[in-house]
């Protein structure tokens, strides 16, 4: 069974509490002393101009730290997954929970990224506070069952250590710094200095904390479901967490928010297996990739997590191949997949949508859009032909210029000539559709369109056109 060390846990709450204690008395201190001047002022000599700065001075720090957050509105809760409807998942987590030696939560949520958290959830005006648990959708696809019991004996650890404790305290202080400094800002007497070289060292040390946090909490999870399961989670999550949220964000949110729906797996899949992925995806992927590691981070590096659990890290990284991820999964605990997803769009959407397959999205969703926003344009199909695209390239930022929305414009000339060509790629899709060419929409792909056999990306023609009229063929 794991155990938490205690004296860990009470080491960093007690950094914690120093820290939280010394943003408060520094602007105490702050307000204190912008006070003493216009108090000083009218027992000597009678208020000056020095003292009405220094006393609203004092004033504004006292309205930036004020405490927002009793203010905040309560977001709306997503429901919880039923025990009845899910049993088989609620029966791991209560036998995790049992290994770990804590609690079950009572309330399961399902996450929509490739990750997994625990909070403490208010009951009873406050009284009582309960901790919750998430598990992100694509774990149940891509995780054994062990490998998913150590993503949970890992959140169990926070709570069993008290972090989940700790966390609002350190969540709050972070908010009232970036508060206060943001109020502050604009301010003619620098104001703003100290709580902003206060806030690096709060977040250098929270992070330090935070990042003991996450160790302890893998230690745990290797004690209770054995290091191979916890370090093939690491790995699994490593690749799948800037993968998973590209696709999502870029080709799931979008069609969701047309209120249709896709199978999200199924997708997944397509998006793994593209060879050739749109350039705004490949640019998202390759800037997690190269995220320098700051000592501000709440998680240790990925090997240094693999290295305290006693595994060897691999010489590009540590990263797994993609091909090594598998397909084992253990989505029979939400149901096989048809109840996964039924569950995940339950979770994550409200109203009614319209069913439809990937290979129907371009014809029905993508390009009807496209047209519509084109037609009455200067780029609508009816008064262009494809033979106008090199003179459409030419016009460059002056072509965004004609038919950008009103309002104000503050793109530079590159963003400028960047929208205008994914308008003209917009534009050539619809082109050809109207000379019988049928729409196809990839996951992660740009979209195509195909007649006959003959398959065209408008994309790359674009590019190619535009590269020949840079190079003066």
């Amino acid at each position: 069974m794991g155990t938490v060390n205690p004296r860990g846990a009470a080491r960093r709450a007690l950094m914690t509490l120093v820290l939280w204690a010394g943003f408060w008395g520094l602007g105490a201190a702050v307000i204190g002393v912008l006070a003493w001047v216009p108090v000083a002022e009218m027992r000597y000599r009678g208020l000056g101009l020095a003292g009405i700065l220094s006393a609203a001075g004092a004033l504004s720090v006292v309205w930036a730290l004020r405490p927002r957050w009793w203010f905040h509105k309560k977001h709306e809760e997503l429901p919880p997954l039923s025990r009845e409807q899910f049993p088989a998942l609620f029966a791991l987590i209560e036998d995790v929970a049992r290994r770990v030696g804590t609690r079950a939560p009572r309330k399961v949520y399902l996450a929509d990224q490739a990750t997994a958290f625990i909070r403490m959830e208010r009951r009873w005006w406050g009284l009582r506070r309960e901790p919750v648990v998430g598990v992100g959708f694509p774990l149940f696809a891509f995780f054994s069952r062990e490998e998913l019991a150590s993503v949970l004996a890992h959140e169990f650890g926070h709570h069993a250590g008290g972090d989940l404790t700790l966390g609002p305290w350190v969540y709050r202080t972070r908010v009232a710094i970036a508060s206060a400094v943001d109020s502050l800002d604009d301010s003619a007497f620098f104001l703003d200095v100290p709580f902003r070289l206060y806030g690096q060292l709060f977040l250098r040390v929270s992070g330090t904390v935070s990042r003991q946090q996450e160790l302890a909490a893998d230690a745990l999870a290797a004690r209770t479901c054995g290091p191979r399961a916890t370090s093939s989670a690491l790995r699994k999550v490593d690749v799948l967490a800037p993968l998973w949220g590209a696709y999502l964000g870029h080709d799931v949110i979008p069609i969701i928010e047309r209120s249709v729906r896709v199978p999200v797996l199924e997708g997944f899949r397509r998006f793994l297996a593209e060879k050739s992925r749109r350039a705004e995806i490949n640019r998202d992927l390759e800037e997690e990739a190269r995220r320098p590691v700051s000592p501000w981070d709440s998680h240790p590096p990925f090997e240094d997590r693999l290295r305290s659990l006693g595994h060897e890290v691999r010489a590009a990284g540590g990263a797994l191949p993609l091909e090594e991820l598998g397909t084992e999964g253990c989505l029979e605990l939400l149901g096989g997949e048809a109840g996964a997803e039924e569950a995940f769009y339950a979770q994550m959407t409200r109203g009614e949508l319209v069913t439809l397959g990937w290979e129907e999205v371009g014809e029905k969703v993508i390009l009807p859009e496209i047209a519509k926003h084109l037609a009455g344009s200067p780029l609508d199909p009816r008064r262009t032909s494809m033979s106008d695209l090199p003179e459409l390239l030419r016009e460059g930022p002056a072509l965004w210029d004609r038919i950008r929305p009103s309002g104000i414009d503050i793109l530079s000339p590159e963003a400028k000539r960047q929208r205008a060509r994914q308008l003209l790629v917009q534009w050539l899709a619809v082109t050809l559709a109207e000379q019988g060419y049928r729409p196809e929409f990839h996951p992660g792909a740009n979209l195509r369109v195909s007649r006959d056999g003959d398959s065209v990306e408008p994309a790359v023609v674009v590019e190619q056109v535009a590269t020949s009229l840079r190079s003066g063929e």
